[in-house]
């Protein structure tokens, strides 16, 4: 009986030790100006096939917010209007001069597009999200410390950034984006061809 208690009061301690890290991770980054996933839609993630490539649907995946929250499925996130998705790594040279790009644009278009960020290939989340609160990188993020997108997102290094409208991918551009013309150019097309 005694062992019992000692395994309950265990397993309490256990369970409240996870929820003060999800806690200071969600601190940490309400504290770095990036948003929770909330207003993004969870839930059940659909099975898809094929690949992300222009023309294409985005392939559903599910990929939990970082730092802590629900898991996001990624085909719903980018289902309606124009989505920038930007998948970088806070170790990654070629991330980090990009990151002013992709800030500047989410300035220029936040009230007309919606931004989403992914952490790849990194598993400390901490560090994930003082460099994008660092960078200005100030829009929701998700996490694939795992890196399970590899192979349905055609991920062979990052930065990569897809340009969604409307659930299908407009454009697809692997490596760092040369200039900030190149990149508000890309999302202008998508703009314009919005019905």
């Amino acid at each position: 009986m005694k062992g019992m208690k000692v395994l309950g009061a265990a397993l309490v301690a256990v369970m409240f030790a996870g929820c003060g890290e999800d806690a200071d991770m969600a601190n940490q980054r309400k504290n770095a100006g990036i948003p929770g996933c909330s207003q993004l839609p969870s839930g059940p993630i659909a099975k898809s096939s094929g690949t992300a490539t222009e023309g294409q649907p985005m392939p559903d995946h599910g990929l939990r917010c970082l730092g802590e929250g629900p898991t996001i499925s990624m085909s719903r996130a980018t289902s309606k209007g124009v989505t920038v998705v930007t998948i970088w790594a806070s170790w990654c040279r070629p991330c980090r001069s990009e990151a002013p790009l992709i800030a500047t644009a989410y300035r220029k278009y936040h009230d007309r597009v919606h931004f989403l960020g992914v952490d790849y290939a990194e598993s400390d989340a901490s560090e994930a999200i003082s460099f994008a609160g660092d960078a200005g990188l100030t829009f929701p993020h998700l996490q694939d410390p795992d890196s399970t997108i590899q192979g349905a997102w055609q991920i062979s290094g990052v930065p990569v950034t897809f340009i969604v409208r409307d659930g299908t991918i407009v454009t697809r551009h692997s490596g760092r984006w040369r200039s900030q013309r190149e990149l508000d150019r890309a999302i202008d097309k998508a703009i314009e061809t919005t019905p």
